[in-house]
């Protein structure tokens, strides 16, 4: 009885990701690589997001290096099936099955980081 009831949650509707989620993440990741091909780690940070469709994007909360931030979903993008590419003129973002990667160029040089995500 308890493995039906697990099995029964996982395949419910309440358990796939879809528009108006909100995820918490917490960095593993987290460094600039510079012009000069210094790579330079920082300080792992936490941010939230949402989904929101009627933007179309991935909309960051008010803290953290995201803040107040937009990411218009691009491309290849499921969100039913947490899976989605996010981009702005600078930088790109993935998120697949609780994980989110991050890139941006500038004249500095590159930025990378990595998350783990949860939703709420």
């Amino acid at each position: 009885m308890k493995k039906l009831l697990i099995t029964l949650l996982l395949i419910s509707p309440f358990s796939f990701a879809d528009w108006g989620d909100v995820y918490y993440c917490q960095e593993t990741a987290n460094s600039v690589t510079t012009n000069k091909g210094k790579r330079i780690d920082y300080e792992l940070g936490k941010f939230i997001f949402k989904l929101d469709k009627t933007k179309n994007a991935m909309v960051f909360g008010k803290k953290g290096f995201y803040k107040d931030s937009e990411m218009p979903l691009t491309g290849i993008s499921y969100p039913s099936s947490e899976m989605w590419y996010a981009t702005d003129s600078h930088s790109k973002a993935y998120f697949g099955g609780g994980t989110f990667l991050f890139v941006s160029t500038g004249p500095v040089g590159n930025t990378s980081r990595i998350a783990d995500c949860d939703k709420f």
